[in-house]
């Protein structure tokens, strides 16, 4: 796994957001996911998590099936399997109804279903396909659901869209001013970005180096929008962090591999900001989180299989380990 980029001047360390009380909770089709958070879910969050457990349980029987379809892809799918299974259970941790004094409030979990696979070939992309419809089915959801349960969907659909190295659909409009702490914190990442892929850059070509631009632009982007809910005048304003004339970059850039792997590293770097900023109250500023970490762990995964990097073993980039395991709720 890259290193993860070091600590940014004038930015807020992951360690100091937790400390604050803030919310937080592969190549080829190998990537990372999700986890939730250790609070209680509101009603109002048992047809979100009865979906995404569907959703899961459908993945799980879904990669079962190609792997039965296809015993020579098993290496390839065993990781992505494994993750699935993992969101799977942290999801069956909070509340699901059909018991006690709860058990009325509707979100009823079908049997898992294989979704379709085609014969032949055409196997892979179908699952990417599937991955790509997952990742963004969980930046939906995190706009629903409250700030914790956000996180963990947040974090899942990061997992999904670096299974697939996609991040297809345009971003979500943002129009809510809140979370200062967290969005600061994503400030200060995106910063590092533009710094960093302004760096590799030079040394890319043809249609990486046309890539790379893209990326960057996209960063500029996101770090506009980030600084413009700080200085709006309406609710909390905060003070934007500015960014630095220069940083100090993970990876010393000397060629193209080089290259790729500090832009591995810089996407990696932003999946936590995001997943934190996932925790804020309002539910636009909830999507932009979710739909910012679903891009960067596409984009790390799409680095890392230039590189020959491995993929990330974790299913839930971005949470601490603490974040997976919620107290019980009444009704269980």
């Amino acid at each position: 796994m890259p290193e993860a980029v070091p600590r940014l001047p004038g930015a807020v360390s992951r360690r100091a957001l937790l400390g604050r009380g803030a919310v937080l909770g592969g190549a080829a089709l190998l990537l990372p996911a999700a986890g939730c958070a250790a609070e209680t879910r509101p009603h109002k969050d048992v047809p979100t998590l009865a979906g995404a457990i569907a959703s899961e349980q459908n993945l799980v029987a879904t990669y079962e099936a190609a792997k039965a379809a296809d015993a020579s892809l098993a290496a390839r799918l065993d990781l992505v399997l494994a993750h699935h299974r993992e969101h799977l259970a942290v999801l069956k941790r909070h509340y699901v109804p059909g018991s006690g004094d709860r058990a009325d409030e509707g979100g009823a979990i079908p049997a898992p279903s294989a979704l379709p696979l085609p014969d032949g070939g055409g196997l892979l992309d179908a699952l990417r396909d599937a991955e790509d419809r997952a990742a963004q089915a969980r930046t939906a959801d995190a706009a629903k659901a409250a700030p914790a349960l956000a996180q963990l969907l947040a974090s899942i659909g990061a997992c999904e869209a670096g299974h697939a190295m996609l991040a297809s659909g345009e971003p979500p409009p943002v129009r809510s001013k809140s979370g200062a702490e967290a969005v600061r914190t994503a400030l200060g990442a995106e910063h590092a970005a533009v710094y960093g892929y302004g760096v590799l850059g030079a040394r890319l070509r043809g249609s990486l180096r046309m890539t790379a631009t893209a990326v960057w632009n996209d960063h500029r982007a996101r770090r506009d929008a980030l600084v413009s809910i700080l200085s709006d005048d309406s609710g909390e304003p905060a003070e934007p962090i500015a960014g630095a004339a220069a940083y100090r970059l993970p990876v010393k850039v000397t060629s193209a591999r080089s290259a790729a792997r500090l832009a591995a590293a810089l996407e990696d770097d932003l999946v936590p900001a995001y997943v934190a900023l996932a925790g804020a109250s309002s539910p636009d500023l909830r999507a932009f989180a979710a739909d910012g970490a679903r891009r960067a762990r596409a984009r790390s995964a799409a680095w890392r299989s230039k590189t020959g990097l491995p993929a990330p073993a974790d299913a839930f980039p971005g949470l601490p380990p603490a974040a997976r395991s919620p107290r019980p709720v009444p009704g269980e």
